[in-house]
């Protein structure tokens, strides 16, 4: 399946959608406030309106308790019980508002003298005496709260002079307020209501504009989204040729700019890729040739000499080098070079080199002197490009009948003979201190350094490039001379096959120095002994 039939919903129509949902929550959250915050303010006025009423009803109550007692208090207590009768009814006819409910005027015993219709009975009143007992104080006038019937109960003493003769009591009820407050709670309901439905009405208005727009700039949105799918799919397909308009000046119109501006960048990078990949390839073989030109890492034998090595290019192909040539009568020739530098580069002249030396042992074996090999390798290498190529070189040749090593040097790191002590324990290191100046360099004659020593059975002949000693740490601190010689000395060498070992070793020490850190220069280390006596059965070439 294709990117475009994995596609879901269009761009235009997910805007469209996400618009609905979002302007609809909006207006559901805005209306769902709106009606609880109205509520809550109905509530609050209602609840405010009902403190008020009270307070009224309480304030007029208590008037109507001390204009009846004072009114009531001289027939009272002259027992002119009948003129109590109208002054109560005329009490009750005066309250418009028909909350007064019933008065009661009882004596100094308790026992009711007079009251107006509708008052409760004795064993009602009795019960109302205890609420009242319980009641709220103002002064003199006690009122309480009652489940049923009157709502409010009042009680006052009715004095003549400071006399008491008798108490009043009188009922209240709280339907007017509580009719009234009714009407204005499913008033205020009916006004939320309205507001409600306009706020729907508004929102869906405003939802039906949203979910227009969002239309028409999700069209707007798709088309050149479109063209960069097409686009997108074109590159995917390894077409980047093709290029989208850049007429938008939005984020859709860098995002077309990008896409033409990858587009190009691609086919650039492609072309450094296939570059790339063709020196990568070409560095791959040079490293190969370069590997297959050096000696193999095995041991190897040439009557009592033994000669292994090792060389470790810094990148895939390095500048130093080494090589051996079994020679008449158990001669053995020995080179070390060390081209500036590493790569391809110093590959080539690595090879040059090499090649010099194996053109002159073609000529004629007798020219095979280290100084003579050094010497050829200097022309060599002075005929290849436009500049100085320098290369430092050493060349040995044994001879394992004498037991003599001949040298030349040009300015390769100095070497050392290793002394084998008791029990063929490498003891004591000498230096071959024979410098000299690099090779190639077309400036100046070139001036070898030459000599010879004698080699006692078991010593062992140590060769190598700056890479060894000179391999630093993160800390930046050098291998070093000092710990090359640390980690020979001492090292026990039974028979030749040991020499494999020692030299992995060495190098091995080399690597836990560096601590990971990337090697700078190629690295070749070589180890030749001259062991007369314990190989005397092997043939020399």
């Amino acid at each position: 399946m294709g990117a475009a039939s994995r596609a879901g919903l269009p761009i235009s129509l997910k805007l469209i959608l996400t618009t609905f949902l979002v302007v609809a929550v909006a207006v559901g959250a805005a209306t769902w406030f709106g009606q609880r915050t109205m509520d809550e303010l109905t509530a609050t006025q209602i609840k405010e309106r009902r403190i008020a009423g009270e307070k009224s009803i309480t304030r007029e109550s208590e008037l109507v308790v001390q204009a009846v007692a004072t009114a009531v208090a001289q027939p009272l207590a002259n027992s002119m019980y009948p003129d109590i009768k109208p002054v109560l009814d005329a009490a009750k006819a005066d309250d418009h508002s028909d909350r007064l409910q019933w008065l009661v005027v009882t004596d100094q015993t308790g026992q009711v003298v007079q009251a107006t219709q509708g008052a409760p009975a004795a064993p009602r009143l009795a019960e109302l005496e205890k609420l009242l007992a319980s009641g709220v104080k103002d002064g003199e006038i006690v009122h309480a709260q009652v489940g049923t019937g009157a709502d409010w109960v009042y009680g006052a003493p009715i004095k003549l002079g400071s006399n008491v003769v008798g108490a009043l009591r009188l009922g209240v009820s709280t339907a007017g307020l509580e009719a009234e407050l009714a009407k204005s709670l499913a008033e205020a309901r009916v006004r939320a209501h309205t507001s409600r439905d306009k706020l729907i009405f508004v929102a869906l208005a405003v939802l039906g504009l949203g979910i227009l727009l969002a239309a028409l700039q999700g069209v707007s949105m798709a088309r050149p989204i479109k063209r960069l799918t097409v686009q997108a799919n074109k590159i995917a397909g390894g077409d980047l040729k093709s290029r989208i308009v850049e007429n938008r000046s939005d984020e859709l119109g860098v995002l077309a700019r990008t896409f033409n501006y990858m587009s190009d960048a691609m086919v650039q990078l492609l072309a450094e890729q296939k570059t790339k990949a063709s020196l990568e390839k070409e560095m791959e073989l040079a490293r190969q040739v370069q590997q297959a030109m050096l000696p193999p890492v095995a041991l190897d034998h040439h009557g009592p000499l033994k000669v292994v090595g090792a060389c470790n290019p810094a990148s895939q192909a390095g500048g130093d080098w080494w090589m051996y040539r079994k020679m008449s009568n158990g001669r053995l020739l020995l080179v070390v070079g060390d081209a500036t530098g590493h790569g391809i580069h110093s590959a080539m002249i690595a090879a040059t080199a090499r090649g010099a030396v194996e053109a002159l042992a073609a000529v004629d074996e007798r020219l095979l002197t280290p100084e003579q090999v050094l010497r050829a390798i200097d022309q060599a290498i002075r005929m290849v490009g436009e500049h100085n190529v320098l290369m430092t070189a050493f060349a040995s040749v044994f001879d394992s009948q004498t037991g003599t090593l001949h040298y030349a040097n040009a300015g390769q790191n100095f070497p050392y003979v290793m002394r084998l002590g008791d029990a063929r324990v490498l003891a004591e290191a000498s230096i071959i201190a024979a410098s000299g100046n690099p090779l190639g360099d077309r400036n100046i004659a070139v001036e070898i350094r030459r000599g010879s020593l004698q080699l006692r059975p078991g010593d062992l002949f140590v060769c190598f490039t700056d890479g060894v000693v000179e391999r630093s740490n993160p800390a930046g601190k050098l291998f070093g001379d000092r710990r090359l010689r640390a980690a020979l000395t001492g090292q026990p060498l039974p028979d030749g096959n040991a020499l494999v070992a020692l030299r992995d070793r060495v190098l091995a020490a080399v690597e836990r120095h560096a601590e990971g850190a990337q090697a700078q220069d190629d690295v070749t280390f070589v180890l030749c002994q001259y062991d007369p006596g314990r190989n005397s059965q092997r043939a020399v070439g």
